[in-house]
C-alpha cells in the first residue's frame, strides 16, 4: 500500500544510518574517536594532557566567565585540576 510520494520504512532506515554515518565521521575528523568514546560511555577523564603554562593561560582567559568554575584540564605530572587551583581568579581583575 505504497501511496505516490510517501517514504517507505527502509528508505528512512537507510536516511538514519546514514546520517549516523556522517556524524561519527564529522567526529573522528574533529576530536577523535577516542574523545569520542569517552564521551558515549560518559568517561570523564579522556582528556589529553597540558603544560601548567598553557592550563594556566587558559584559565587567565576565563577569568570573570562562568566556565571558569566549570573548566579543569589534565595537568603533566600533577593530575586533573580545576582552573580555581591552577590559576585563582579575582573576579573585576584585569587580565593583563
Amino acid at each position: 500500500m505504497n501511496k505516490r510520494g510517501a517514504l517507505s520504512i527502509e528508505t528512512i532506515i537507510i536516511i538514519i544510518l546514514a546520517l549516523l554515518v556522517l556524524v561519527i565521521i564529522a567526529t573522528a575528523f574533529s576530536g577523535g574517536m577516542k574523545e569520542l568514546w569517552g564521551r558515549i560511555m560518559g568517561i570523564g577523564a579522556t582528556a589529553t594532557e597540558v603544560e601548567l603554562s598553557d592550563a594556566q593561560a587558559s584559565c587567565a582567559k576565563l577569568c570573570g566567565l562562568p566556565a571558569y568554575d566549570t573548566t579543569s584540564f589534565f595537568v603533566k605530572g600533577v593530575g586533573a585540576k580545576t582552573c580555581r587551583e591552577i590559576k585563582p581568579c579575582y573576579y573585576g581583575q584585569k587580565i593583563k
